[in-house]
């Protein structure tokens, strides 16, 4: 019952914001100019760049720095230059187990 009302209550609100787009932006300026209430600083907002040369190019062609073959030829010459340095190494084949 209580989880029912809660779930009105809420409605309810997310409708008055979502009509009044003006209350919402005054809501939050007021809740950020209390001196109990402090804005989030940019230090204590976690990295997001991204951390590999493939983050980098998946932002690239997600900005539209680069075209899709532009990310396709950089991902290949990435792929070839692992293979290079790290090869695969298949273990050998295991001799077939004997009839019984």
């Amino acid at each position: 019952m209580l989880c029912a009302f809660f779930l009105v209550v809420c409605l309810i609100m997310a409708g008055v914001f979502a009509s009044r787009p003006q209350l919402l932006r005054s809501f939050f300026e007021a809740a950020g100019k209390q001196p109990g209430l402090a804005a989030p600083r940019a230090a204590a907002l976690p990295d997001r760049s991204p951390q590999t040369l493939e983050g980098v190019l998946t932002r690239q062609l997600v900005t539209g720095e680069i075209t899709g073959p532009q990310y396709r030829q950089a991902m290949a010459t990435i792929a070839v230059r692992d293979a290079e340095r790290h090869p695969l190494q298949v273990p050998p084949e295991a001799s077939p187990p004997e009839a019984a």
